[in-house]
């Protein structure tokens, strides 16, 4: 089969501009992101009506439990990356493999987590010190946080799976089932928080068994997608369950920077809301997440494009033209850009009414309209961020990025928030949002600097010599060897 000759780029017709490729690949994705974050914001705002409490508590509880999920989670973005520089390359069959590794990599997050979960109140006990949390924040933290580390494995496995539905180019089937999810996690909220339908009124806890449950009806939509014979037939979805030992090992090497990445990026942030901005009340506290929570407004459907310019950036240099890659990421960059700078705009323009929408205390509104400032101040660069992040990740150069994320993250965005609040207490809560503007400012200067370097263009993850030249009959074990094979920078 030609490399050239791909059924799966059907999308990218001739006749389209690569805008309008971009954004049919991409919509779906969007469409995907921003239900998930819907599936947050529900959280949110119906937690939020248990009161200013149970609002400070949500958010740095849900980031805790992803932060427990970010190295499983790393390590399965990496399935995107290899399914479609696979797909690319003229090797489809290779692709169902890779998505079914991430079941294992699932299969260890379940043992973390249960550890995670049965230790719970005494390892958060010590967070709510350290942040100064009020017996009450940190009551409904640990009620909700043992119960929603169960969905850890399946976040692990469903990131996996979209990652080969993503690689493939057919992001709707993931939509579909973030949709699906969507709804049984809204529905699952209404009766197990409040008590409906003749449930127990659980409070949050009831949020976090919600959230389970709409993981695991998501997962189930994947699954029973990938068994398809549509998708056996062409990527082997069927016959590749079995562990390789050599694909985990690429996984792991693409992935594992990736899972680091993450770590470090949403640990800071879970100490930026649960650490440093309790110590400023629970106004600023609760302001801090209401702000976070329309800051997914901007950056969710720009991740979306990302991910649709992982799979273009992969497929490009899996078929040997690296120029279209720099091409795509132009776009991607372009319309990130608009999109997030006319949502700051938005920020600076209606902070006050935002922050009214979510909680009419006054202390809390006038504390969240400067959260607002900060963060319309960041959108163009967080938009660099994101765009050549997805880039550098869909050429499989994860490492550099990891380093400076990790750098800035915990240098410039935790560091410097702990040094402002000490030496200019007087600013408040608006001292440490500034070193977050400067952080993701530096950062996005950084990834796009990395990306125009040009290093990515001598990343190999599949050797020519030994997958080309292989027979058929091994040609499976060849790939297989050399996927985790040369990774230079």
């Amino acid at each position: 089969m030609s490399r050239i000759d791909n059924k799966t780029t059907d999308i990218a017709l001739e006749h389209d501009s690569p805008t309008r490729q971009l954004l049919r690949l991409a919509l779906p994705i969007i469409g995907m992101m921003v239900s998930r974050m819907l599936m947050g914001f529900i959280d949110f705002v119906m937690v939020s009506q248990l009161g200013t409490a149970a609002q400070a508590a949500i958010s740095p509880a849900v980031l805790l439990v992803f932060t427990f999920a970010c190295v499983g989670m790393g390590l399965a973005t990496s399935v995107q990356t290899f399914v479609s520089q696979s797909d690319g390359r003229g090797r489809p069959h290779l692709a169902g493999s890779y998505a079914w590794q991430s079941l294992y990599i699932a299969g260890i997050a379940t043992l973390l987590a249960c550890l995670a979960s049965v230790s719970t109140p005494i390892w958060y006990e010590w967070i709510a010190r350290l942040g100064k949390h009020t017996p009450e924040m940190t009551e409904l933290e640990i009620a909700y946080t043992r119960i929603a580390l169960w969905s850890v494995p399946l976040a692990v496995l469903s990131i996996g799976f979209d990652g080969f539905f993503m690689g493939i180019q057919k992001p709707r089937v993931a939509l579909l089932a973030v949709v699906a999810s969507l709804v049984v996690n809204a529905s699952g909220n209404y009766v197990l928080i409040f008590g409906k339908l003749g449930f127990p009124e659980l409070g949050i806890r009831g949020a976090a068994i919600a959230t389970v449950i709409g993981w695991s009806v998501r997962v189930g939509i994947l699954a029973t997608a990938m068994l398809l014979p549509e998708f056996d037939r062409r990527y082997h979805t069927r016959r590749s369950q079995a562990w390789s030992s050599a694909k985990i090992a690429g996984m792991l090497r693409v992935g594992g920077p990736t899972a680091v990445q993450w770590l470090v990026d949403m640990g800071s942030w879970v100490v930026f809301l649960a650490v440093i901005m309790p110590a400023y009340g629970v106004h600023a506290a609760a302001a801090s997440n209401v702000g976070l929570q329309y800051m997914h407004l901007s950056f969710m459907p720009a991740i979306g494009i990302g991910i649709a310019l992982c799979s273009q950036v992969g497929f490009a240099i899996g078929k040997g033209d690296p120029d279209q890659a720099v091409a795509r990421t132009r776009v991607a960059m372009r319309l990130t850009g608009v999109f997030m700078g006319t949502v700051g705009l938005l920020f600076i323009l209606g902070g006050r009414p935002l922050m009214w929408l979510m909680n009419k205390d006054p202390n809390v509104i006038d504390a969240g309209v400067w959260v607002l400032v900060g963060a319309a101040i960041f959108q163009v660069f967080d938009a660099m961020c994101i765009t050549h992040m997805s880039a550098l990740r869909g050429a499989g150069d994860t490492r550099w990025p990891a380093v400076a994320i990790f750098l800035c993250s915990w240098v410039i965005f935790i560091g410097g928030g702990l040094a402002i609040g000490r030496l200019l207490p007087q600013l408040g809560l608006i001292g440490p949002w500034v070193m977050c503007t400067a952080y993701i400012i530096v950062l996005g200067l950084l990834l796009r600097w990395r990306w125009r370097a040009g290093k990515w263009r001598q990343i190999r993850l599949f050797k020519d010599t030994a997958a080309d030249s292989a027979e058929p009959a091994d040609e499976l074990a060849a790939i297989a060897r050399t996927a985790s094979g040369k990774y230079s920078e």
